[in-house]
């Protein structure tokens, strides 16, 4: 998605000191905002793969799962119409998936000069808290027209690819959950 950029979880830090405020959305929302244009054309081959008339199986992981990834889940299941509470909450649960796995992802980041120490902060930054979702679902509305006008502008689908889809989506064809 980034090929030009190392998106790891220290240059996230560098990049998006506002993910680690405790009580606010905000640097989330900018990050997520960053990822929906920077990640397009990732999204798009995704989109299109999905959208083909019987999609081969195909698995979706990145570092953590909940930035890159998780806009992508969330984009994926508002076009199948799942209802934004659900989706915050879905996004909420990364937390108890990544649980085992936070201590090392705190420790990585305690190390960056940039972080400056502060420990309240990086937990913010590596937690998925149901608000930086329902946020970032108001930020795709608002700032991309929401996830159809999305996929057709920034990805360049045609509405007939938009509507397959969809049309998968709600089928139950193409989302296993693991």
């Amino acid at each position: 998605m980034f090929a030009e950029q190392d998106y790891g979880p220290e240059q996230v830090a560098l990049r998006y000191k506002e993910y680690t405020r405790s009580g606010s959305s905000a640097g989330f929302v900018k990050a997520y905002h960053d990822i929906l244009v920077a990640g397009a054309s990732a999204y798009g081959t995704i989109f299109r793969h999905l959208a083909a008339a019987k999609p081969s199986p195909c698995l979706v992981h990145c570092t953590a799962g909940k930035d890159r990834t998780g806009v992508l889940v969330a984009l994926l299941f508002l076009l199948a119409g799942a209802p934004t509470d659900e989706i915050a909450k879905e996004y909420g649960l990364t937390d108890l998936g990544l649980a085992e796995l936070k201590p090392l992802f705190a420790e990585r980041l305690m190390k960056n000069p940039a972080i400056g120490g502060n420990a309240e902060g990086v937990q913010n930054m590596i937690s998925s808290k149901e608000e930086n979702m329902r946020d970032t679902i108001t930020m795709i509305e608002n700032d991309f027209g929401g996830p159809e006008d999305y996929m057709r502008q920034y990805c360049r689908m045609s509405d007939e690819e938009i509507g397959r889809m969809r049309r998968n989506l709600r089928d139950g064809a193409l989302i296993e959950m693991r």
